[in-house]
């Protein structure tokens, strides 16, 4: 998935028009009690009970790829009768009517799920009427041609309020409060089947996890079969060493510099696409050629890569390689510049010295003071 089809299934999550038609729900105790259970038409709930849920739906797809987001793809042998790919897939076509299914899914999360505390397990089942769209773009609300059946799972924590004096805007006064359970955002969900050019990829989910841990890592291969790629810190560390290993004495400030400003770039381009950047392999050897790596790192590049990430079957996303500064750092410096005036930095020899040169602006201060250009009384 990418961002354009999140956006486009957010849209079924209207409190006034969505798309949700039922709801099985399970509150479950500290230790993996079930606690309450409820199943029925999502039809059947009040006003605000379907705003607060929409909100959840919508939160349960909310994040960057790479960092919250993973499109995952099932192995071939999870596809096999009694595979993870085929379970979900009965479970989504049943429409969460069978409840030996649901409640066989709701078993594996419980016994499975590591992080301590009262939770609600949400399942959602949907249906959305695609729209045509034309040429130009321009959707065609009243010609669909593809239905897109789905299942959205969140898991919530459940924390405890203290009781308290609280604002009722309708009495326009202060209330005491009793202790009450509330459901706070979800920590975890994902999307089965993947929405992908805007029609149903079987074959793939879209996963959302607010924490990478080992413990929470192991869950999508209790559940999918499914190793989760590299998160945010491990990409960058993994980048990072790739970087060194190709440009080795080559891997100065200036060529440094320009790699992050290639980045940045393709940063930008998959904002104005709506997609999710990922690098392929021939695109993070052109950063490094364009950043002025020699043909000894070059030669080595595809054997560094797969050693960097090829067993782990993950990939480089843009989002988690670009900064929204350029940081130099060193045991005693520590400076941040914005991107887009990074090139007033340079790096010069002056008497058999290395050197970085910023040039002092009109408005210059130390510890918050204004201090004055040496130049002004010059000017």
């Amino acid at each position: 998935m990418d961002k354009k089809g999140i956006n486009e299934i957010k849209k079924c999550f209207k409190k006034d028009d969505c798309r949700i038609d039922r709801l099985r729900t399970c509150f479950i105790s500290e230790e993996g009690e079930i606690l309450s259970r409820f199943s029925d038409s999502f039809f059947s709930l009040d006003e605000e009970e379907t705003f607060k849920y929409c909100e959840l739906f919508k939160r349960a797809l909310s994040g960057k790829f790479g960092r919250e987001l993973y499109t995952l793809e099932f192995p071939l042998a999870e596809e096999e009768t009694g595979g993870k790919q085929e379970s979900l897939y009965r479970l989504n076509e049943s429409a969460l009517k069978e409840d030996p299914l649901v409640e066989n899914f709701f078993r594996e999360i419980r016994e499975n799920y590591p992080v301590p505390g009262k939770k609600l397990l949400i399942l959602a089942h949907g249906v959305y009427d695609v729209p045509k769209k034309t040429t130009d773009n321009l959707t065609l609300e009243d010609a669909s041609d593809t239905v897109y059946q789905f299942t959205l799972f969140l898991l919530c924590p459940v924390t405890l309020l203290k009781e308290g004096l609280c604002f009722d805007k309708e009495k326009d006064s202060f209330i005491a409060r009793s202790e009450d359970f509330v459901v706070q955002k979800p920590e975890l969900s994902f999307l089965y089947p993947a929405f992908h050019e805007r029609a149903s990829d079987i074959h793939s989910l879209l996963y959302r996890t607010k924490k990478r841990e080992s413990e929470l890592d192991k869950l999508s291969e209790t559940l999918f079969g499914i190793s989760l790629p590299f998160g945010e810190k491990e990409q960058k560390q993994q980048f990072s060493a790739l970087v060194q290993d190709v440009l080795k004495k080559d891997c100065t400030f200036e060529n440094i510099r320009a790699l992050q400003e290639n980045l940045q770039e393709l940063k930008e381009q998959g904002k104005e696409e709506e997609k999710e950047q990922i690098l392929s392999k021939s695109t993070v050897k052109k950063l490094l050629e364009d950043a002025g790596a020699g043909e000894e790192g070059l030669a080595n590049f595809s054997a560094l890569y797969d050693e960097a990430l090829g067993e782990n079957d993950s990939a480089f996303y843009t989002e988690n390689l670009v900064e929204n500064t350029l940081q130099v750092q060193s045991d005693n410096l520590q400076l941040k510049i914005k991107n887009e005036v990074s090139a007033i930095l340079e790096s010069r020899i002056i008497d058999g010295k290395e050197y970085l040169l910023l040039p002092v602006s009109d408005n210059l201060e130390v510890n918050g003071i204004p201090v004055r250009r040496k130049l002004a009384d010059n000017e």
